[in-house]
Formats: structure tokens, C-alpha cells, sequence
């Protein structure tokens, strides 16, 4: 969900929706008091991270923000200095998405890939969230949990989808049993805490932000929780941030983005992929591809390559290959999961079980998948699924803030026109809840991403001069060309 975090396929930042968010206080408790942080224990990077002028440590947090005399957690950062030759402006935190995703390794790569200028004048931090890779990854199931091939998502009996059932529960139970004390405080609101609590550990006043797919809505609700301590932000491919999008009904609304994605694919591929698509995923469900591409692995391959528009001809290849009898190719897109991606999916799984209501009564997700599975049968069950453990999650869900924007600095947002992951509805909501922000629509993009990621030279420009002087384009919205 390049790596803007997909885990087996949703992000939070995967999402789309319609309605205006109001305008409205933040709720009693908020806006918690500043306390002080301790200092970061600066060593050695680990080896995913290390590069050239990067620096790394680590950050004690309290496990619950209500009792900062409590327990803590330990958070991994990196710092990339900024190259001088201008005057220092200040930090940029950044962060890539997920939730699941990882920040220690973004540092390095925004650094280069943001513009001299803007190097010249902000160091970088990445940050690892709280029970994320470097920072007390928590694990959920055994490995051999997600060994290909997995069951399909698609059930064809009772029998099956009873099973699948099963399968969400046995995930939850497990997530109960292993991650500990740490499940009931992991969710974005602990996450923007924990940023705050960087900033302070960093010495910082204020801190720029930039924050990719979910990023974007830890950013917001940041913003929300502590204004006053926001310099400049860029969020970009946004989340609907409407506590009725957090997140149930929003992955409902992604499931539809997808399959209106795979119909660009189609477009840009061949007509024939369509049939070619529905041949392999019979094909696969009695033959995995290599021994290990059943219809599920297939399914999340076509979601993952669905990000980004280069991967779309390898895909194509692929598939056809496969259709003439020679699996090879398609088996060798598959990737088999690592500690790392089964850390990621527990993070996803823990923070969007714990940001918002889930139904609890299984033939409301049924009936729901089944009415969307009519019409966008790519990614509906496999997202179902994936989502599935929060109709049994051990941790009661909170309600998400209804995020108040009015007290913020301006904020840059950047959105695709076609993004499946992060439609531009929501992009059109988080606009209408921060009445500081500028929108700026890429037309016709699709890629998810843009700045860094699939770096757009219009936006680039843009961004450079808003995080160097303050200048953001005239109105409150502008387009850009795809590149």
C-alpha cells in the first residue's frame, strides 16, 4: 500500500469518500498538556538504514500517553542533516504510510529526492512508529500463517468462507496473545503523541511534516492534537480523514477505486487481460503458479502492481505467459513474506482495528462484500479479509476525532486524480477541513505517491518553494499535468 506500506492490500491510506468533514472543536483531552521529553541515545544504524550522513537512535515513549511515569516503548529515529549553504530552517519528520510502514529508511531517500535547496535548509527524521521494525516490532501469528498459498479469498461455500472466519479470529487471538501490553495503545492518536514527543526529544519548537497514504492522516490528526507546533506540512495522496471513513466503510469505497484502476490497466494493456485475468485465477486455484501464486497471492500481485503504472507491462507479460502455459514469469513476482511484513500487516491490523468502529456482527461484513463484489470483484474479498480480525479485535475501538483544521499554518496537499489507494474524494474532504490548505490535483495520475515517489517535476517546484520561503501557488487550488 515502492514503499507508501501496502500490506497484503489496504492501508488506511487506501481510501475514498464524498461528504464534507464539519468544522468542530477538538474534543475535551485532546490536546494533552507539553511534557518534556528525554533525550534520543544517538549509535549506529541498523543496516537497512545506514548511509552516508545518517544519523540514528532511539526514543523511550510511555506505552500509555495517560501515564508518562508508566512503562515506555522504545522508538527507532534517523536524522539526515541538512547539507547547508542556506540558513537552517528547521526539521522535516516524515512518514511513508502503512499503517505498517516503517519511517527510519525514508529519511535517506527524501533527502535525495527532494530539491538542493530545500536539503540545504532542513535535516530529515524518520521514525520507526511504535511497534513498527526497529521500534518493539510486535508479531501476531506464526510465520508459517501466511505460507503460499493461502486459502482463496473467495469463498465458494459456506464451508469455505466459515473457515476463512476462523482464520480472522485465529489472527486477532494471536495478536491478544503475543503483542501484550503495547495492543491497546497502538493507533494514530498514540502515534501523533509519540511524534510530539520527538519534537520536544529533538528540541524542536515546531516541526515540518511530510506524510505519504496514512501518513497523510497522522499528519492531520497531528495537526489537530497540536497546531501551534506545526511549521509546514506537505501531505500528499490523502486519506478521507471523516470519522465514518475511519475505516470500515472506506476500505468498502477502496474496493470500488481498484477495480476502476485495473480498468486503466486493461485500457493501457490489451482488452483481452480481462478474460486472461479470470483464466489464471481458475487456473491457479487448482495449480498455484510455482507451486505457491494461488488466487490470493495473484490478487495481491494485481493490487500491489496497481500503485504504480511501470509495473503494469511486466504484469501484462506475465499473465499472458501464464494463459499460453508457462507460469514461470508470474511465479516469479511473488515474494514470500518476511518478519517484516508480518510485523507491517500486525501494525495495519492493530492501529485500523483500534482508530475507528468495526461491525462485530459477521453478516453485515458478508452482506456488504457480496453487494460490492458485484461490481468490483478484483480486491473485495481479499480486502475483506484482510480487515477481518476487527470484527473480533480483544481492544474495544475508540471514536476517531472529527479533525479541526482551523488553527493550522498553511498546508500543502497533493492528490492523483486516479489514485485507487487514495482516491481524490478524500483528498476533496481533508481540503474542506483545513481551511489553510492549497490542494494541488495532478490530472490523470494514477501512480501513488507523487512527491519522492513518483516524483512529478510540477509538484516538486511547487513543494520546494513552499518549504523554502512559504510560497504556495495562488487560490486555494491548482492542477498539474501528469508527467
Amino acid at each position: 500500500m515502492g514503499r507508501i506500506i501496502a500490506t497484503g492490500l489496504a492501508v488506511a491510506g487506501m481510501i475514498m469518500g464524498t461528504a464534507a468533514v464539519p468544522a468542530s472543536g477538538p474534543a475535551p483531552g485532546d490536546r494533552p498538556a507539553a511534557r518534556s521529553a528525554p533525550g534520543i541515545a544517538w549509535g549506529g544504524c541498523p543496516a537497512d538504514v545506514a548511509a552516508p550522513g545518517v544519523r540514528c537512535g532511539t526514543l523511550a515513549v510511555p506505552v500509555d500517553h495517560a501515564r508518562a511515569d508508566g512503562p515506555t516503548t522504545t522508538l527507532g529515529v534517523s536524522l539526515a542533516r541538512a547539507t547547508g549553504g542556506r540558513p537552517r530552517r528547521g526539521m522535516i519528520v516524515v512518514n511513508p504510510g502503512g499503517p505498517g510502514g516503517g519511517g527510519m529508511w525514508l529519511a535517506d531517500l527524501v533527502r535525495h529526492a527532494l530539491p538542493e535547496r530545500v536539503r540545504q535548509s532542513y535535516d530529515i527524521v524518520g521514525v520507526d512508529p511504535r511497534g513498527n521494525h526497529h521500534s518493539d516490532p510486535i508479531s501476531c501469528v506464526d510465520p508459517s500463517f501466511d505460507r503460499a498459498p493461502k486459502p482463496d479469498p473467495v469463498p465458494a461455500t459456506p464451508q469455505d468462507e466459515q473457515r476463512l472466519i476462523e482464520r480472522a479470529r485465529s489472527y486477532a487471538r494471536g495478536c491478544a496473545e503475543r503483542a501484550g501490553d503495547l495492543l491497546p495503545h497502538l493507533g494514530t492518536l498514540e502515534n501523533a503523541r509519540d511524534l510530539d514527543l520527538l519534537r520536544a526529544a529533538l528540541g524542536e519548537p515546531r516541526i515540518s511534516f511530510i506524510g505519504w497514504s496514512y501518513g497523510t492522516y497522522l499528519g492531520a490528526v497531528y495537526g489537530h492534537l497540536f497546531p501551534e507546533r506545526v511549521d509546514r506540512m506537505i501531505l500528499d495522496s490523502v486519506v478521507d480523514p471523516r470519522p465514518d471513513q475511519v475505516w470500515y466503510g472506506s476500505n468498502l469505497r477502496q474496493d470500488v477505486a481498484f477495480q476502476d484502476r485495473w480498468r486503466d490497466l486493461v485500457a493501457a494493456e490489451g482488452a483481452d487481460l480481462d478474460d486472461v485475468l479470470a483464466r489464471t485465477l481458475a487456473v491457479v486455484r487448482a495449480e498455484p503458479a510455482g507451486g505457491t501464486v494461488g488466487p490470493a497471492e495473484l490478487r495481491d500481485i494485481a493490487t500491489r502492481v496497481l500503485y504504480n503504472s511501470q509495473a503494469w507491462p511486466e504484469f501484462a507479460k506475465a499473465l499472458r505467459a501464464h494463459d499460453r502455459g508457462d507460469p514461470a514469469p508470474l511465479a516469479a513476482l511473488y515474494a514470500p513474506p518476511t518478519a517484516q511484513d508480518a510485523n507491517g500487516t500486525a501494525i495495519y491490523t492493530a492501529v485500523e482495528c483500534h482508530d475507528g468502529p468495526w461491525p462485530r456482527d459477521w453478516s453485515v461484513w458478508d452482506r456488504d462484500a457480496r453487494a460490492v463484489d458485484l461490481t468490483a470483484p478484483l480486491v473485495t474479498w481479499s480486502n475483506t479479509w484482510l480487515n477481518a480480525p476487527c470484527a473480533f479485535w480483544p481492544v474495544p475501538a475508540r471514536t476517531p476525532p472529527t479533525i479541526d483544521g482551523h488553527d493550522l499554518p498553511p498546508v500543502l496537499l497533493v492528490q492523483g486524480t486516479r489514485d485507487p489507494a487514495t482516491p481524490l474524494a478524500g483528498a476533496s474532504a481533508l481540503h474542506r477541513a483545513l481551511p489553510s490548505s492549497h490542494l494541488i490535483t495532478v490530472l490523470d495520475e494514477g501512480d501513488h505517491g507523487i512527491l519522492a515517489f513518483q516524483p512529478d517535476p510540477c509538484v516538486l517546484r511547487a513543494a520546494s518553494a513552499y518549504l523554502t520561503d512559504g510560497t504556495l501557488p495562488p487560490g486555494r487550488d491548482t492542477t498539474c499535468e501528469a508527467s
